[in-house]
């Protein structure tokens, strides 16, 4: 009897210890799987979350203000067209609100100060002279609007005030052109310049790296002749035709823009000089430059199209904007060099 009682009770221990361990092993399991529930949960709601932000970012709406100096320079009416595609496409939670100064110094400035009051979040300005803007640049950067400057690089005294700066160097395109000039005529000989306005940075951009460069390699070129062109192609030819009757030996020119480069070549025509006869070292790369360099009038052709510019311009509208960085404070497109012997397969995109 005392025997039964002890295997009884040996047997109720093992039953609860067996029922112990169930427990435990249950309670760990319940344990492991709340955690996992728990981790779920919270790498959902993380991911969520993320996904809340950038759907925010993606979202948002910016209004950007874009000034130009006048959007009916050729140049700039096909620019605005590539932009505009590229926004449409790329970017259409952007708003862009365009201004033309309408090469008026003054209108500019209004525009300006209307994007301030709207309280933009951007502003994009191109003035061809950043000099006459300063006073209204700080009025931008006292109100905390970025401003992205394009276009042509801007002159230094505007560097206190952008955000950063996106588009052509001028200055370099100068460089290129006087080893081009240089190299072209032996480093002897003379040659006239067709500039952009006079005391404007585009001049100061275009022209001091020209000359440094001239100066620095010991270039024993002989300038006879600097007329301001003023962007005008009518202008450059009565410029060009001046200097061909007055220096007719002439051995070459610099020209700032192939559009006065087509002035230039017109006065030539006229006064019977053929390809050849002077060389022409230029920056630009529109369709009329081109095909002068096609027909033998360029030595060395800087392109300068609106096509990479369009493109660069809209996506650091959008570091800035969305705050993708770091954002480049300078930011110069590609210049190819163009020759009459490496042009096969370009197409000018103005």
């Amino acid at each position: 009897m005392k025997k039964n009682l002890q295997m009884l009770l040996v047997a109720i221990i093992c039953v609860g210890m067996v029922f112990t361990i169930s427990l435990i092993g249950c309670k760990t399991e319940t344990a492991a799987e709340s955690a996992e529930e728990t981790l779920a949960e919270t790498t959902g709601a993380q991911t969520a979350e993320t996904t809340t932000a950038s759907e925010v970012v993606s979202e948002k709406k910016f209004r950007v203000g874009y000034s130009c100096f006048g959007w009916e320079i050729p140049w700039m009416v096909f620019y605005k067209q590539i932009f505009d595609e590229v926004i449409a496409k790329e970017y259409p939670n952007y708003e862009i609100i365009y201004h033309d100064a309408q090469y008026d110094f003054q209108k500019m400035a209004d525009g300006l100060e209307t994007f301030i009051n709207e309280d933009v979040d951007l502003i994009m300005h191109f003035a061809l002279d950043n000099i006459p803007m300063l006073e209204t640049y700080k009025k931008i950067k006292a109100a905390g609007i970025p401003l992205l400057l394009t276009m042509d690089e801007p002159a230094y005294e505007a560097w206190d005030y952008m955000t950063a700066f996106s588009g052509l160097s001028p200055s370099e395109a100068g460089r290129v052109c006087a080893d081009a000039l240089n190299e072209a005529l032996g480093g002897k000989g003379t040659y006239a310049c067709i500039t952009p306005p006079k005391g404007s940075s585009s001049y100061n951009m275009y022209m001091t790296r020209f000359y440094d460069r001239l100066e620095n390699i010991g270039s024993q070129l002989q300038l006879v002749a600097e007329e301001d062109g003023n962007w005008d192609p009518k202008t450059a030819q009565e410029k060009a035709a001046t200097i061909l009757t007055k220096y007719p030996d002439i051995d070459g020119f610099y020209v700032t823009d192939d559009w006065m480069g087509g002035g230039i070549v017109n006065a030539a025509k006229e006064k019977g000089y053929n390809p050849g006869d002077f060389v022409i070292a230029g920056c630009g790369g529109a369709s009329v430059g081109v095909k002068d360099l096609a027909d033998g009038w360029y030595y060395v052709l800087v392109d300068q199209g609106p096509k990479l510019c369009a493109i660069q311009d809209a996506y650091i509208m959008k570091m800035i904007c969305e705050g993708i960085g770091p954002v480049p404070f300078y930011s110069m497109v590609y210049q190819r060099v163009l020759t009459k012997d490496n042009m096969e397969g370009f197409e000018p995109s103005w």
